[in-house]
């Protein structure tokens, strides 16, 4: 929960964003070895946070700096009415500090993720987070303020002053959502709530990261290794469906053992999420939370709508890998991930795949590419896999950074699409930055995934069309349909389950892990179909997702998945249209994220990029079956 009436801080934004595994990998692409992935020892494969701060002396000396700089921002208390110059003064003091603050969490974060078992990041990080609470409960003043300054003064203010001008979005954004916001001494209190508030989000990463029993698995000659994350979505891929399913009963049983726990802490979340809503006095949780982008339950409705209008697709599939895999029973959840495909794929060293990615965006421009060079090459990523280091993949990075990414490549094609994902975010950000003021810089959670996919969506397009041979192409178009199956038919399901586990809170239910296992398993028979079967363990797949710590976010792949194919399609076959993505990627948070998305091109509010999105999954499984058939 942010500050105020949500008017969110960039801080806070960040602190989601940053968090956002990348749960989505295609499935055919899969490495099939039990060969445990190599390291790299290499400063040139590692990210360079010395740009941030050379040493932790420096931090320290940062974080001094904020402390003396919180109380300062009384002096402007009762002054913001005065004068442009008294207003400009007082929000120039706090983007300074919130800035600070950002540059602070953000090297305290990504050195922790280096190594999960250092505690020493682990408590700079929560230093951070502290802070910034107190630098909330320092600034509740200013928005009251402001909302009470008649609003013709506030266009004089601006008029009068460049820097409140870059502050005119934020104004009106204010003036929206004036009847949320609370007394000073209330909003105290709700600033204080959030020293407890990432505890259900904390906990779960410690758990699914490192405190978990993740289980030994025999390799080829019979040594028993640890199951590993990595190790784990190599065995899926494995043609031995026995194998695949030992792996997957000790993966999931790793968080069966404590199942009560992880159902307990999910249900705090729930809690925490309709707290702050009714707080601000809005009729559910998911209101809350969609309000922030000025986004409508109907649009969230709408998609569940339109999605279980159109899941005979997803059941096809479903039917048609039963058939290509010879599979007598059931598909279980652990025959999604092994490919339909024979082609064996073949190792991509990271430097190749650069080379790749590069190619494949030049539908972006010759200055898009130019500028991909730069942050491939410029040591914004971590490249490979560690021991302690965090699991997963993500792009993080604040308006005074590079924005950075952290992979754990292993040299799949699978890696290759995720570097492709995560290198989208990270030039949606770097772009925005560089064009945007601070204040119009956090461009929001909403549109976070257009970029990512539709350097994924193109990435799919170059690589079909120049694949050398049948068998490849096939195997390609396997991973494209799995893209969407994951990002759009799998997070409506999840975002379907997030809304009924809230609404039965609100309507006065308790969660438990058999109601929750109960609610997943009817899901799973729904988006899947009859020839899908529900394991035991399958029940339990809702503990498994992070996703479930961020409140309502899910969805929002599915408007970066729907909405990234529409403007994949354009930008290939327009000039102006990838202009108008450009020019996307630029605008940060300067209008609603549903305006930015309608000036790109792609209208969120009805149901047609859903429905083409839709459309391409069908085309694309018609493709597929008439390859294999040949």
């Amino acid at each position: 929960m942010n500050k105020k009436g949500y008017v969110v801080s960039k801080f806070i934004i960040l602190t989601v964003l940053m968090g956002m595994l990348l749960f989505i990998f295609t499935i055919s692409n899969i490495n099939t070895s039990i060969d445990v992935f190599k390291t790299i020892d290499s400063h040139e494969y590692t990210w360079d946070l010395t740009k941030i701060y050379k040493t932790d002396k420096d931090w320290e000396r940062d974080y001094k700096r904020l402390e003396q700089m919180i109380p300062e921002i009384e002096k402007y208390k009762g002054r913001l009415s005065n004068s442009s110059k008294d207003m400009k003064n007082a929000l120039k003091h706090l983007e300074d500090m919130k800035r600070l603050n950002e540059k602070l969490y953000i090297y305290a974060h990504l050195k922790s993720d280096e190594d999960k078992s250092n505690d020493k990041y682990i408590a700079l990080k929560e230093k951070a987070k502290n802070i910034n609470i107190k630098l909330q409960l320092s600034t509740n003043f200013i928005e009251g303020e402001i909302l009470s300054i008649p609003k013709e003064k506030i266009n004089k203010f601006m008029k009068e002053d460049d820097f409140l001008r870059d502050y005119d979005f934020y104004f009106k954004e204010l003036f929206r959502l004036k009847d949320r916001y609370l007394s000073v001494e209330e909003e105290n209190i709700i600033s204080l709530a959030g020293f407890m508030a990432n505890t259900p989000s904390n906990i779960y990463d410690i758990f699914r990261n490192s405190e978990r029993n993740f289980g030994k698995i025999k390799d080829r000659d019979g040594n028993e290794i640890t199951l590993t994350p990595a190790l784990y979505r190599s065995l899926m891929g494995s043609r031995d469906r026995t194998l695949r399913k030992e792996a997957f009963e000790k993966e999931f049983e790793s968080f069966n053992q404590n199942i009560n726990m992880l159902a307990a802490n999910l249900a705090g979340e729930v809690g925490k999420n309709i707290f702050y809503s009714k707080a601000r006095k809005y009729n559910s949780s998911l209101e809350a939370s969609l309000d922030r982008d000025n986004v409508s339950v109907k649009l969230y409705e709408n998609i569940i709508n339109t999605t279980s209008k159109n899941l005979k697709p997803l059941h096809r599939y479903i039917s048609l890998r039963k058939e290509a895999l010879g599979i007598d029973d059931k598909v279980y959840l652990y025959d999604m991930y092994i490919p339909i495909s024979n082609y064996p794929g073949r190792r991509i060293p990271f430097d190749e795949a650069k080379d790749i990615l590069l190619d494949a965006l030049k539908p972006l421009g010759q200055d898009y590419i130019k500028d991909l060079e730069v942050a491939l090459n410029s040591r914004w990523i971590d490249v490979y896999e560690r021991e302690n280091k965090r699991t997963g993949a993500y792009s993080f990075g604040v308006y005074d950074t590079y924005p950075y990414v952290l992979l754990n490549y292993s040299d799949s094609f699978s890696d290759v699409s995720t570097l492709a994902h995560e290198m989208g975010h990270a030039m949606h950000s770097y772009y925005t930055n560089k064009h945007q003021p601070y204040i119009k810089s956090n461009y929001s959670i909403f549109t976070a995934e257009v970029a990512s996919i539709t350097n994924e969506a193109l990435l799919f397009e170059y690589l079909i069309e120049n694949a050398s041979s049948k068998e490849e192409k096939i195997y390609l178009i396997e991973n494209y349909i799995d893209l969407i199956q994951s990002a759009i038919y799998t997070q409506v399901m999840y975002a379907e389950f997030e809304k009924i586990i809230h609404e039965k809170v609100e309507s006065g239910n308790t969660l438990n892990a058999s109601i929750l296992n109960e609610i997943w398993a009817d899901l799973l028979r729904k988006y899947y179909g009859e020839d899908f079967g529900v394991h035991e363990l399958s029940k339990i797949w809702w503990s498994r997702i992070p996703h479930f710590y961020r409140n309502f976010y899910v969805y929002k792949y599915v408007i970066g998945c729907s909405g990234a194919i529409a403007l994949s399609e354009d930008i290939l076959k327009s000039e102006e249209a990838r202009e108008k993505y450009l020019e996307f990627l630029k605008s940060g948070a300067s209008d609603y994220p549903i305006n930015l998305l309608k000036k790109a091109g792609v209208d969120m509010t009805s149901s047609k990029p859903l429905e083409k999105a839709f459309k391409k999954f069908e085309q694309l499984i018609d493709e597929f079956e008439k390859l294999l058939k040949e």
